[in-house]
């Protein structure tokens, strides 16, 4: 019997290409999936190894063939999938992209009817019975964990049709769906084999590699799925185990950073502990990041994971609220989240600060205080705060508990869909039934007016990579961040009123709503604004002005050292250039060591971005490396850029123009330059 088996989509949330192609959503979208992955080791090791589809890299594949959009996409993935000549299909769910693997699937059944459809994942495995009754090309739903379950299954599929003894499954009796009890957790997770890394070729070139650390959690959020789906059943593989991965892929694809997959890893300290000392022990110098509860870790703990190469960390704090804290069940003191994100970021631990709005029990003193946890996290450098709007997902206690009141508009949580807009057919599905997607639905918020917190979402979006200091400033000058966004909103509101939805994402999207909001500042404070804020709105203003170097007209090919004098140095794509006579910089530094702003410089300054990045990620730098970039715009030979530098140095001839080569080969050692070897006429592409 031939299996394949199929990821669960992600980058089909951005049908624009240019977004689909943004660095950012390309490193997010095309991480290995563990759970396939893991199953097709289960299967190799018992002797039927699946086929993989990964159904990212196939959208890019589509995109890259001249595909728009995701309307035919599920028929172009089709093919693709059913080029396999598989008996069963097995596809792996996420609730932002159900709706198009459901649409993938039925073009697959349509075209082999005779072919076996299987649905598994956190999505499938919480709509199961909804699933099967509303769509007939759906044959089976296999819950939760499936590394034992699966290949009975597959067994029964090939010689027996006994289905009423497999645990975790859901199946199509003749009375219709039929769900069998759940399939016991998998208690020893170092009995399982390596993820079939290999038969993807995923790692090939990675920079980083997934690994699973554990499963279940103990905790009861109301508004999580994952206690459900692992069945509140915490468990960790092994540190020999865990040394023994990351061994196994730094030997195999060099790879050395990773992330460590477990919601809770920090629950059991002793664990983390072991894990950390059999690491040092090693002498191995692997970076890793991992999430944690800010109330499962201290600085003695946190000290001892940086050492041991933890680089970046996830806290889910959701509310800024101690009272929220209680009524969601999760239960952190507020205080305590503060000190461990400062803490972390003393120790040189990276942080994602996840804070969420849209409880139906929120009040605005509720988000207040939420924005407060969000802008205490943007005040520092290493953190990247997220504000989510909570999403209803599949059968948590919240969605039980407000599954009558669920509202569809454009927009939704970035946990259901992060695009500037979602394909017509998926939206027909989700507004044909919302028990199988309720997750693409709207909390009721009696409290609160959620066309606020849609946009609070989108221009907190806007922050970390392209405001950060600016809004930074703003709350620390005694203004709070909310009520500025507030009169922001009513003057965006007369400025574009006819923005709403899937157009006022893409508002804060674009370049333009960073420089519009810096401008209102200045307006919004008028002669009372301090130094600070003019001084962070103006320069957010020249820079959104500046002019980003592009990728268009770059002919010739990218060489490296040592160069031609024929060959032709140009800016790297993304990097501006940016004259502003503000010490802006430091500005920045005292704001990131919680220092008050004294007086500042104004004399003039250079300041550029590294490539592909954003203002987060501007430096000062000197006259004589500005000076340079600006030469290196693509119209100069290497030749003529060092003729003219070599003039710029003292000293012999020879020593400029060394000095000169030295200078070129910084900036391309640097990526701020890239050097192209152009093309003899008669070269043929192949």
């Amino acid at each position: 019997m031939n299996i394949c088996l199929i990821s669960a989509p992600a980058a089909t949330d951005f049908e624009d290409a240019v977004d689909a192609q943004r660095r950012e959503v390309r490193q997010a979208t095309l991480v290995p999936q563990l759970g396939v992955l893991a199953l097709a080791g289960v299967l190799r090791w018992r002797g039927t190894p699946p086929c993989i589809i990964n159904l990212n890299n196939c959208y890019y594949e589509y995109l890259e063939h001249g595909g728009s959009g995701v309307d035919h996409f599920a028929a172009w993935a089709a093919d693709v999938i059913l080029a396999t000549n598989a008996d069963v299909y097995g596809f792996s769910s996420l609730c932002s992209s159900y709706p198009t693997s459901i649409r993938i699937a039925e073009c697959v059944k349509r075209a082999r009817p005779d072919c076996t459809v299987v649905f598994g994942g956190p999505q499938a495995s919480v709509v199961d019975v909804a699933t099967l009754a509303a769509f007939p090309f759906v044959d089976y739903v296999l819950r939760g964990e499936a590394e034992e379950t699966l290949p009975l299954l597959l067994e029964e599929l090939a010689n027996g049709q006994n289905f009423a003894g497999i645990p975790g499954l859901t199946w199509r009796s003749p009375l219709g769906p039929c769900r069998n009890a759940n399939a016991p957790v998998i208690r020893d997770l170092d009995g399982l084999p390596y993820p079939a890394y290999d038969l993807t070729g995923e790692l090939e070139n990675a920079k980083s590699a997934p690994l699973e650390l554990g499963r279940g959690c103990p905790f009861a959020c109301t508004f999580c799925s994952t206690n459900d789906f692992f069945r509140r059943n915490f468990r960790l593989k092994s540190p020999p185990r865990m040394l023994a991965e990351m061994l196994w892929i730094a030997n195999t694809w060099g790879i050395r950073a990773f992330e460590l997959n477990h919601d809770m890893f920090t629950v059991d300290r002793r664990r983390v502990v072991a894990f950390c000392e059999c690491l040092l022990a090693t002498g191995e110098e692997f970076s890793w990041g991992c999430s944690a509860r800010t109330d499962c870790v201290d600085e003695e703990l946190l000290e001892l994971m940086a050492r041991a190469g933890c680089r970046t960390m996830f806290f889910g704090v959701e509310s800024g609220s101690q009272r929220m804290q209680a009524v969601i069940q999760k239960d952190l003191g507020v205080q305590r989240a503060r000190e461990i994100i400062s803490a972390a970021e003393r120790f040189g631990i990276n942080t994602t600060v996840s804070v969420i709005t849209g409880f139906p029990e929120e009040t605005w003193d509720d988000v207040r205080e939420t924005v407060d946890m969000y802008m205490y996290a943007l005040g520092h450098p290493g953190s990247s705060p997220q504000l989510n709007l909570l999403a209803p997902l599949a059968e948590t206690p919240i969605h039980a508990q407000y599954r009558d009141q669920l509202t569809l508009e454009e927009l939704c949580s970035d946990i259901s869909h992060q695009g500037r807009t979602q394909n017509l057919l998926d939206r027909n599905l989700i507004r044909s039934y919302p028990e199988i997607f309720p997750n693409f639905y709207l909390l009721p918020v009696p409290n609160l007016d959620r066309d606020y917190l849609l946009e609070l979402r989108e221009f907190s979006l806007m922050a970390p990579a392209r405001a950060r200091w600016l809004m930074v400033a703003v709350h620390r000058s005694g203004a709070h961040i909310l009520d500025v966004f507030s009169a922001w909103r009513k003057h965006r509101i007369r400025m574009c009123p006819e923005l709403r939805g899937w157009e006022l994402r893409s508002y804060y999207m674009r370049d333009v709503a960073p420089t519009e909001f810096a401008g209102f500042v200045r307006e919004y404070f008028g002669a009372s604004i301090s130094e600070p804020v003019e001084c962070l709105a103006g320069f957010y203003e020249k820079l959104a002005g500046s002019k980003r170097t592009e990728l268009d007209g770059r002919d010739g090919d990218l060489v490296e050292s040592p160069f031609e004098q024929d060959d032709i140095p140009m800016r790297a794509p993304g990097i501006r250039l940016v004259e502003f006579h503000w010490d802006v910089q430091g500005v920045i530094d005292c704001f990131k060591r919680g220092a008050a702003v004294g007086a500042i410089d104004r004399s003039p300054r250079f300041f550029r971005t590294q490539p592909e990045t954003e203002d987060s990620c501007m430096m000062q730098t000197t006259p004589l490396i500005a000076a340079a970039l600006e030469n290196c715009d693509g119209s100069r030979t290497v030749a003529q850029f060092m003729a003219g530098f070599s003039d710029v140095f003292d000293g012999p001839q020879h020593a400029r123009r060394l000095a000169a080569e030295c200078l070129l080969e910084t900036l391309h050692s640097e990526h701020l330059i890239e050097i192209r070897r152009p093309r003899m006429a008669g070269d043929v592409l192949c």
